[in-house]
Formats: C-alpha cells, structure tokens, sequence
C-alpha cells in the first residue's frame, strides 16, 4: 500500500514538472513583448459569471459552483510574461458530469479541445490562441468521496 503511494506520488510528480516545463517553454518563447493588460487573466477576487459556475484567478476557466477550491494544494506562478500554475478543487459531482461541463463550457471561453482520456482518471486538454494551455485531471476520491480536479494552466501575458 505505502509503495502504490509512493509510486502516485512520482508520477504525480514527474507529470507536473513536464506539463509545467512544457507549458513555459512553449509560452515563453511566443510572449509578445507589450505589457499592455498583463495583469489581464489573473483576478484575486471570486466573482460569479452565471449560476453554473465561478471564476477564481483565471477568468477564462469556469469552474463548477459544486467545487471548493482546496488553498493548501493550489499554486499559482507568474512573472512578467507568463501566468499559470495547479488549481485544485474538490466537491461532490461525478467524474462524468464534469468531463461534459468542462467540454462544454470551455469553448465558450476560447479554448479547444485538443484531446481526452479516459481511464481511471480522466484527462481533458484544451488550448488557446496556440499558446495557451489547460490540463484537466479528473477522479473520484477513495471510497466515492469528493471528486479531485486538477487544473495545469499556462499562459503568456501582455498579449
């Protein structure tokens, strides 16, 4: 048991350095250099955009209005010229419904669907405007408790 928890551990792990080291360098290397709103995406505040969903630091990524944001495992990095980080939350809402919220209402923020997977835990990929990215890991807790979200963002400022 204590193995199979060092081994997600490493992996989860392993996985955040690549997707962040991917994510930075592929939106460094294509940051204008305005910075005009660069403070543009990024908000302390929580304000409501509908009924449906809440928006923390990112504007653009709706979150359901079912999850909390967990504040002791959430970090968030920016510098001049880029903005992102691991957002988690976590409620009581299916892994599948919010695979279809998250298809569904990402989108209508400008980001595309590039890929899923499905397995145990679910992986939605999105992009923006070919130098943004979004990374959302899904899965259901020990014994059918709260629902885990994951959420590895990567932008450039000053766009």
């Amino acid at each position: 048991m204590r193995f199979h928890r060092n081994l997600s551990v490493v992996f989860f792990i392993t996985a955040l350095i690549f997707y962040l080291s991917f994510f930075l360098l592929t939106s460094c290397a294509q940051t204008s250099s305005s910075q005009e709103g660069s403070s543009q995406g990024f908000s302390e505040t929580v304000t409501s955009s509908d009924s449906t969903n809440i928006t923390y630091e990112f504007p653009d990524i709706p979150i359901p209005i079912e999850l909390e944001k967990v504040e002791d495992k959430t970090m968030i990095i920016k510098t001049s010229g880029f903005q992102g980080g691991m957002l988690i939350y976590k409620g009581r809402i299916t892994v599948v419904s919010l695979v279809e919220f998250f298809i569904k209402s990402m989108p209508g923020h400008g980001w595309v669907l590039e890929g899923t997977l499905n397995a145990k835990r679910s992986f939605l990929a999105f992009s923006k405007g070919g130098n943004s990215h979004c990374l959302i890991q899904l899965y259901e807790g020990s014994m059918g408790f709260k629902t885990e979200v994951q959420i590895w963002v990567s932008k450039p400022l000053g766009q």
